[in-house]
């Protein structure tokens, strides 16, 4: 055994020795090509946890196992709690599956629910689900048995974990529809994001969503004996994902005969009622540009009524058949004023975010892409995601049920200490990382998958990012803020000549105090109150400089770099040279860097048993290529993924520093080898190095060892 292990690390070896960053041929630009070498390292990838590792989080508890058996969810107060657990709060972390990663066998199922739980999660969202569960179907309703039976087994193994599900009744099951299910005499199927409008101004579309709906939840799990309906386990439901109108301006939305009609009614109503409404605005077609500044105001206030009456006819409807879920809608944004008046009827708030989302040159979905890819720290452009603290709605939970800091974005390592941190400071209610996986084949342990936007099963620095959000969110090493200011959406403000967006100028301040919206002043939870529409004011500029309070982060937009220093996690990013966050100080060289420590016990660092150090440079695939050294054009993902090497010395506050070890973990865990580390006044030293003998490593565990 010894004599394999020592052959492997010296093939890794050689590798990261022999080969380097080179150009690539052929191009008039100065093409960039990462490649194994000594400034990117070999990465063995595993997804599996080891039981009682330092990566194992289902020790701290997050999951409270079955799913469900605290009864239904509920609003308390602007947060979720159980029925019967009064008093007590409760969030949700987990992960989307999307597509054919929601029908995995059953012993997959089973191994892939341990997992979740042992990374801490506490619940998953099975999205793009609806096209798989009717696949084959001849009236694209009909659920199909082999699909359900798998993503049955798979809800019903989540709920044994201890971890809830949450979904959506409409993402792409359009694929399934044609156009004459909905009695409309054409060929072919309707496109995906068309049918979002169409439920909305087209009555056999609504009844389609509808017919969907109900057989949907009124499927019974023959794994648990329950209804989808009646599950407490599933106790948050969107109506439909990303409904905004505006996603299908191009996509057949504009010129729809059934669009153009609810558009004319509604604006000749308007003039009806006020002859001098919108005078400059077409009432016979819609303009090419859904945010044309002629006409955007009154597309706003008719896209938001529009919302409102279908999330109303929608919640009629599930309630009327049983359906005791918390129901949201339009999760995608932009949440421009007359938009969150709409929100009144919802149980709670979702909402997405990303950070180098991709956008594509020819085809979507096909290389090449384009992201900004910068440091997201840097300059004057606001820090994600503080923008969407003014979604929330004071009075109501809120999720947020996709979110990344996207591939190839050599920055994305800092997205999950960033999010924990937003989410924990602003007390939200439940955060979902899209995506774990777009594919059952992506599900096993080591089976090689190429690195791509969003799954993290593909990509082991996001999947290490994730500490750090479960550490500030779910287990509140950041206390939420107390002190701040909630923006009123005023009827005035939904209906003004101008759009008003749902994040002011000043939607930074959120990493300082306490923020939302609301539809009145009594839902502002206590907070001072800001009227939309004077937001901009200098008045209430001076409002929020008064509200703002001291954070555990602290920003140096000058470097692009932060910190954060609470009692159980401390770290931050720098490209270069110093972190100082309290307890841990890491000088940072040879590739920009997160680096942060968290203790996995209840004491905080200076006396904790064990701690997680986790030092994340960038990741990308052996041989992905780009159209320049900035790396903003990805040209091919290339091949398994490979570590940036780089270094942190690393300088540890411990009370009794000599009796710790430090240990280089595998990516399940698994301790590796013992790292040199030096005791002296009251510190522990050592260097965390991403370029390790027998591949990459960026996590560590150090440990009091015991007499």
């Amino acid at each position: 055994m010894e004599r394999r292990i020592w052959k492997s690390c010296r093939r890794a070896l050689a590798a990261v020795l022999a080969a380097v960053v080179s150009p690539v041929a052929g191009s008039s630009a100065t093409p960039y090509e990462i490649k194994a070498g000594e400034e990117w390292v070999p990465i063995a990838v595993h997804r599996d946890i080891e039981p009682g590792s330092a990566l194992d989080f289902s020790q701290m508890g997050f999951a409270d196992a079955p799913a469900g058996k605290h009864g239904w969810l509920r609003n308390v107060g602007g947060h979720f709690e159980f029925e019967a657990l009064p008093g007590k709060a409760q969030r949700f972390y987990g992960v989307n599956l999307v597509g054919t990663a929601n029908f995995p066998d059953h012993a997959l199922a089973d191994r892939l629910v341990t997992r979740f739980r042992r990374l801490g999660y506490n619940a998953i969202r099975i999205h793009h689900h609806d096209a798989g569960s009717v696949e084959g179907s001849a009236d694209g309703l009909t659920l199909n048995p082999a699909n359900m039976d798998r993503l049955d087994y798979l809800v019903a193994a989540a709920i044994r974990e201890g971890l809830y599900v949450t979904t959506d009744l409409y993402a792409s099951r359009a694929h399934a529809i044609t156009w004459r299910h909905l009695g409309v005499d054409r060929d072919g199927t309707v496109d995906m994001q068309l049918f979002k409008a169409l439920c909305a101004v087209y009555e056999p579309a609504f009844e389609n969503w509808a017919a969907y709906a109900r057989n949907f939840l009124e499927h019974e799990n023959r794994y648990t004996g329950r209804r989808y309906l009646d599950e407490p386990a599933i106790p948050l439901v969107s109506l439909v994902n990303e409904g905004w109108i505006a996603l299908a301006w191009g996509r057949g939305a504009r010129t729809d005969p059934r669009v153009l009609d609810s558009w004319r009614k509604w604006l000749s109503g308007k003039r009806e009622a006020d002859p001098s409404f919108a005078p400059d605005v077409d009432g016979d077609s819609l303009p090419e540009d859904f945010k044309d500044p002629k006409s955007y105001a009154a597309i706003a206030q008719w896209s938001a009524e529009l919302e409102a009456r279908m999330v109303s006819r929608m919640t009629a409807f599930l309630r009327g058949i049983g359906c005791k879920a918390l129901l949201t809608n339009d999760n995608c944004g932009p949440h421009y004023a007359a938009l969150q008046r709409a929100s009144a009827e919802l149980d709670y708030i979702d909402d997405h975010f990303y950070v180098d989302h991709p956008v594509f040159d020819g085809e979507p979905w096909q290389l090449p892409s384009r992201c900004p890819n910068g440091n997201p720290l840097l300059g004057d452009a606001r820090i994600a995601p503080s923008h969407k603290a003014y979604t929330r709605m004071l009075d109501k939970p809120f999720t947020i049920t996709e979110w990344n800091f996207c591939g190839p974005g050599r920055y994305r390592g800092v997205g999950g200490i960033l999010t924990g941190a937003m989410a924990a400071l602003q007390g939200w209610d439940g955060l979902w990382r899209f995506a774990y996986a777009h594919s059952r084949d992506n599900l096993g342990d080591t089976d090689f998958r190429r690195m791509s936007y969003f799954n993290l099963a593909a990509d082991p620095l996001a999947q290490a990012s994730e500490r750090a959000c479960l550490c500030l969110f779910m287990r509140g090493d950041i206390s939420p803020l107390s002190q701040g200011v909630a923006l009123w959406v005023t009827p005035e403000s939904a209906s003004r000549g101008t759009v008003l967006p749902g994040a002011p100028e000043w939607a930074d301040s959120a990493w300082t105090m306490r923020t939302g919206s609301c539809l009145a002043p009594e839902a502002a939870g206590g907070l001072g109150v800001v009227r939309r529409e004077d937001a901009e004011s200098e008045e209430s500029q001076k409002t929020v400089e008064a509200s703002e309070t001291r954070t555990p982060l602290r920003f140096d937009r000058s470097r692009g770099a932060f910190t954060i220093c609470a009692p159980r996690t401390c770290g931050g990013f720098s490209p270069e040279g110093e972190i100082d966050a309290g307890a841990l100080k890491a000088v940072v060289s040879g590739a920009p860097a997160t680096v942060w420590v968290c203790s996995l016990d209840d004491n905080p660092i200076c006396r904790s048993r064990r701690l997680l150090l986790t030092h994340l440079t960038d990741v990308q695939g052996d041989g992905a290529a780009f159209e320049d050294e900035s790396t903003r054009k990805l040209l091919n993902w290339g091949g398994p993924p490979v570590a940036r090497a780089g270094t942190a010395e690393i300088t540890l506050s411990l009370d009794e520093p000599g009796r710790y070890a430090v240990f280089g973990l595998a990516t399940s865990g698994r301790r590796m080898m013992e790292i040199p580390a030096a005791a002296a006044g009251g510190t522990l030293r050592f260097t965390a190095s991403v370029a390790a003998l027998g591949g990459a490593r960026f996590l560590y565990e150090i440990a009091r060892i015991e007499e």
